[in-house]
């Protein structure tokens, strides 16, 4: 008899951002490894968003934190393992090339136009924007060569499993590389951000997902719609997974971990207010995706599992500014992550082991939970 697979103990979920909310995660989790005392890849799971994906890799290919943080300041160390990529200048700068004059996704316009109560707004828009003239190639081989190099050019690594989200370009499917053989089912998000759970709004999907190299998901979950053409895998093109979900939170529903820890650089729980009306439309996006992700971390809470949620404080979007692949500010991001993100972190476990005791307390004979 086969002994039963323990179940997950732990998992990191990380949010899309662009450059600078690559820059921002690092900090977020070198503040996690000092304040929770636990190294990032002692987890089970990743789950991987754009640029969450790029970290989840990484940390599954046995990368440690502080060799991707000094790589990533540039100032890495003579024993660090290589990681062939430029911070400041690989994702093509600031601003994008012009992109092409037709929509990207014709056929994701017409689903959505047809199913609108299948597909949300920004999910049609996806379509209807042209494709991208940026290259990735920078990413991909980046990936490709940490994953060859600690042995993942053909296999999937196996703790911490990256799960990486992207989104079916056709149809606008969220499909998790490194969880899904067969897609069953995807949630479609809805207009205001929430995840919807009727009948109406999942699909049945029966078709086969191969098993990508994990440099081919990575690429496939950073290519930004209008910014960079879709990723091809199996001729199925695939986009940016924070299309359908800037963090995919709800993916860990039924895995049985125990304690979840989702760092998101494009929520704000705490926010400020801008002065430009560009500033205003970027906060309202903000908004817009802390609902969705407090909704999937209500979700998980009240099935048992043990939540922390960070996001960027008026301090850090202060210096994020409104361009979120602007390569010049990533130093100033991450170090203003680290303190930030520890202060939540901090308060938010301390607080989660008052309540432990209390529960505690209140178990034992003539005592009452604080």
């Amino acid at each position: 008899m086969t002994p039963a697979r323990p179940a997950p103990r732990r998992a990191i979920v990380l949010g899309g951002g662009g450059v600078l909310g690559f820059a921002w995660i690092l900090g977020a989790l070198s503040a996690l490894e000092a304040v929770a005392g636990f190294d990032v890849r002692d987890v089970d799971i990743a789950v991987g968003t754009s640029a969450g994906s790029v970290a989840a890799g990484l940390l599954g290919c046995g990368v440690p934190l502080d060799a991707i943080c000094r790589h990533h300041q540039g100032m890495p160390a003579p024993a660090d393992p290589p990681i062939a990529y430029d911070y400041a200048g690989a994702t093509g700068g600031a601003l994008p090339p012009r992109p092409g004059l037709w929509p990207g996704s014709p056929r994701l316009l017409l689903g959505g136009l047809r199913h609108p109560l299948r597909l949300s707004p920004i999910v049609t828009l996806a379509g209807l924007l042209p494709t991208g003239r940026g290259t990735l190639a920078p990413v991909h081989d980046l990936m490709a060569g940490v994953a060859s190099e600690a042995g993942f050019a053909e296999r999937w690594p196996a703790r911490p499993r990256p799960w990486v989200v992207a989104a079916d370009y056709h149809v606008g499917r969220r499909i998790v590389f490194g969880r899904d053989n067969f897609a069953s089912r995807a949630a479609i998000r809805s207009a205001d951000g929430v995840h919807q759970r009727s009948a109406a709004d999942v699909v049945t999907v029966p078709r086969i997902i191969r098993r990508a190299s994990l440099a081919d998901a990575v690429t496939a979950s950073c290519s930004i719609p209008a910014w960079y053409p879709p990723t091809v895998i199996d001729g199925v093109p695939y986009i940016d997974g924070g299309t359908l979900s800037n963090a995919s939170v709800d993916v860990l529903q039924g895995t049985g971990v125990g304690e979840v820890y989702v760092l998101a650089p494009m929520a704000s729980v705490e926010t400020d207010r801008a002065r430009t009306p560009i500033g205003r439309v970027e906060r309202l996006v903000r908004r817009a995706i802390t609902r969705g992700i407090l909704a999937d971390v209500a979700a998980l809470r009240a099935t048992g599992m043990r939540v922390y949620l960070v996001t960027p404080e008026p301090a850090d979007l202060a210096v994020i500014g409104l361009n979120l692949m602007n390569p010049a500010r990533r130093t100033e991001v991450f170090e203003t992550a680290q303190g930030t993100a520890a202060g939540q972190l901090a308060r938010q476990l301390s607080s989660s082991a008052g309540r432990a005791a209390a529960r505690v307390a209140g178990d034992l004979p003539g005592q009452t939970p604080a």
